[in-house]
């Protein structure tokens, strides 16, 4: 009996520790009296937890506040540098890396070419040179790394670290903790990128005070994160959000997945360079007629010549985002959510197709659902699943 209540006593400590943490991070500066006012402990309690957060250093007093008719209170801020995450996505063609302190200040951040074979074992690799690297280079004290969270467009299994289907990678069945092995107690988790950037806009982007909410991205391949009641929802076995599998076009492309037709067939960036190499074989008249290899042709080439006027690179843009649009209406009238954040490769074109994208949404949802929904641009770009990824520890540190 003695056991359990010291086990119950700790544990409920650990917990208002927790709350008191969260509690500074989302005021960014507070008093103690208002701590105890807001997390419902006596102003006793709530005071031997700041200072044993201070003097773990996981905070510090940062000044003076106003006063209430009384002394001026002292402020308690998360103390910078004290805590660290580490943060890594994924794509086909790169990998990105953020250290990440506890105040969701950004230490550092790079973007690394991908193995061109793109074998999971070789990748792991490169990774965990990289890792080494950032810790070595900082002199991070490992008991001060909160974990690395690692981004994947694929299917995962969040709970094992394993990815269990990523087609644009050629991954299948493969476990991520298990084969970073040179930093065995550094704690790993494993999200879809996608999610990671749904995680990425609650936590540090235009989605912070809302709920209910999807984020879409598209790039090599068209994913989405969803947000229900202010919780990531992942569904019965935890694979939700694969809106580039929706079938758009039953008569459609064979997609990677194996099935035809899928989103991304019709909206991700590869798509869209197979259609603009298409135009050119064709011999369509357009600026990317320019380029001396059709092989050199991305989505940037489009984009750009684009923007320059080029109307046959433009329609192969407005052809992607009326198919997106489609999708799009789809989840509106499923979910019914507050807004809706399209990011990835999306914003460096949303200047062409973010009206047309809506016009369809407003056309093809109901218009009970869709009369209030939010479309918009991610505001951490193609960053947000990276930042995102590093967020994941700090969430689970914090108690979210």
């Amino acid at each position: 009996m003695t056991k359990r209540m010291a086990g119950n006593n700790r544990f409920l400590k650990e917990f208002n520790q927790t709350v008191i943490l969260d509690m500074i991070r989302v005021h960014k500066a507070i008093s103690r009296a208002e701590l105890s006012k807001l997390t419902g402990l006596s102003p006793t309690a709530a005071g031997v937890i700041v200072n044993e957060l201070l003097e773990m250093g996981y905070i510090t007093e940062s000044g003076i506040g106003e006063s209430k008719g009384g002394r001026r209170p002292v402020l308690i801020e998360l103390r910078p540098g004290s805590l660290y995450s580490i943060g890594i996505d994924m794509d086909v063609n790169y990998i990105s890396l953020v250290l990440m302190d506890s105040t969701s200040r950004i230490i550092e951040e790079k973007m690394l070419a991908m193995p061109r074979t793109l074998i999971f074992e070789k990748v792991m690799k490169v990774i965990q040179h990289e890792v080494k690297n950032t810790i070595n280079k900082y002199y991070l004290d490992t008991d001060r790394l909160l974990g690395i969270g690692f981004s994947v467009p694929g299917m995962v299994d969040s709970r094992e670290c394993k990815v269990i289907f990523a087609p644009n990678m050629g991954w299948e069945n493969v476990d991520i903790k298990q084969h970073f092995t040179e930093l065995p107690d550094i704690k790993v988790y494993v999200e879809n990128e996608a999610m990671a950037s749904a995680i990425g806009e609650n936590w540090i982007g235009c989605c912070q005070e809302i709920s209910n909410f999807v984020c879409v991205n598209i790039k090599s391949g068209v994913g989405s994160g969803i947000f229900i009641n202010g919780k990531p929802y992942r569904g019965a076995n935890g694979i939700t959000g694969e809106i580039g599998h929706m079938v758009v076009d039953p008569n459609g492309l064979k997609c990677r997945c194996g099935n035809y037709g899928c989103l991304e067939t019709k909206t991700s960036s590869s798509y869209m360079v197979e259609q603009a190499k298409k135009l050119v074989k064709e011999g369509i008249a357009s600026k990317l007629n320019d380029i001396e290899d059709i092989e050199e042709i991305t989505a940037k080439s489009i984009i750009d010549s684009a923007k320059a006027g080029d109307e046959a690179a433009r329609n192969i843009l407005l052809d992607a985002a009326r198919f997106l649009g489609l999708a799009i209406s789809n989840i509106v009238n499923i979910l019914n959510p507050q807004k809706i954040v399209l990011g990835k490769e999306f914003i460096n074109y949303s200047d062409i197709v973010l009206d047309h994208l809506k016009e369809i949404v407003m056309l093809k949802a109901l218009r009970q659902s869709s009369k209030d929904i939010e479309i918009t641009e991610s505001m951490l770009g193609e960053r947000a699943s990276a930042l995102g990824s590093a967020i994941i520890p700090l969430k689970v540190f914090f108690g979210k």
